[in-house]
């Protein structure tokens, strides 16, 4: 589905229904974001607040009673200013995202750094879980130069693409509804995997 609005600014001159988290940990130089939180895709600022004990975390959510995905950004026109700010004062960056596959529990790993990315990608698979690194041909890649990710010191950046099947494994009361989801044991498995890979 193609995004609603070009940019930030034409999306907060007509919705009002959003909010913005940042929150910074001094010293570090990793952050984890993402564009599409809270009820734009379900599961993943979760996800993003599990790395908060170590990391800055930036998150822009839905919080609209319907139709949230008008509050969609591609990443690539994701200029929202705080973002932008902050992920180009840290030197690593991952953005978290669900994309619309109920069947399968897969996580397409990419970004434009690839080395990390295909760590991240082994973690998950010693981890049990299914993972593959995209082909930088692929619309999920995530290697665009002005997606949000790749805008750190480094001029790079990480991407997860969580299917919805492999979030609602990670959640006790996964729902596109739901205000907050209960974390369960494999919640915990795939954030440390992903922190073994990102980290390292």
């Amino acid at each position: 589905m193609k995004d609603m609005y070009d940019g930030f600014a034409a999306l907060s001159a007509s919705e009002s229904e959003y909010r913005i988290i940042y929150e910074e940990k001094t010293g570090s130089e990793h952050i984890v974001l993402s564009p599409h939180g809270g009820r734009i895709e379900p599961g993943v600022s979760e996800l993003v607040r599990a790395f908060s004990d170590q990391c800055s975390i930036y998150l822009f959510e839905g919080v609209k009673q319907r139709n949230n995905r008008s509050l969609h950004l591609t990443s690539t026109r994701f200029d929202e200013p705080i973002a932008l700010e902050k992920v180009n004062a840290h030197h690593y960056a991952l953005a978290i995202h669900g994309y619309h596959d109920p069947k399968t529990p897969h996580t397409l790993v990419g970004g434009a750094d690839r080395k990390k990315a295909k760590l991240i990608c082994d973690r998950l698979n010693e981890a049990g879980f299914s993972a593959e690194l995209t082909s930088e041909k692929d619309r999920l890649a995530g290697v665009h130069p002005k997606n949000i990710v790749n805008r750190t010191k480094r001029e790079m950046g990480l991407q997860l693409e969580v299917s919805t099947a492999q979030r609602k494994a990670l959640f006790r009361n996964f729902t596109c509804r739901n205000e907050s989801y209960t974390q369960n044991d494999l919640f915990c498995r795939y954030v440390e995997a992903v922190k073994r890979g990102f980290y390292g």
